[in-house]
């Protein structure tokens, strides 16, 4: 085999998207699926997408006695990582206050 055709191979491979792989059981973490293979041959083990849909954050409650100014700067640094958008977790911790 020549390397141009090597070369081929290689970019053809590089195109295909990694599969579910049908392992039992379950080589990975729970938690976790096989998508593809690692260059070892071992599974390339990911999160399954509904258990990272079931990780939410949860939003602070005020607490007692707690003022609006003071409940809404600890939210926001509690959940401003969850948000791309400036604006966004203060949006969403007045909203949790106004409830």
């Amino acid at each position: 085999m020549r390397i141009e055709d090597l070369r081929k191979i290689r970019v053809e491979l590089t195109k295909v998207k990694p599969n579910k792989l049908d392992i039992e059981p379950n080589p990975c973490w729970d938690g976790y699926e096989p998508i593809g293979l690692q260059p070892d041959g071992s599974p390339n083990c990911v999160p399954i997408k509904e258990e990272q849909s079931k990780q939410k954050f949860v939003i602070p409650s005020p607490k007692g006695g707690e003022d609006e100014q003071s409940y809404i700067s600890r939210c926001i640094s509690d959940i401003s990582s969850e948000y791309d958008q400036e604006g966004q977790a203060y949006a969403v911790c007045k909203g949790k206050w106004d409830e």
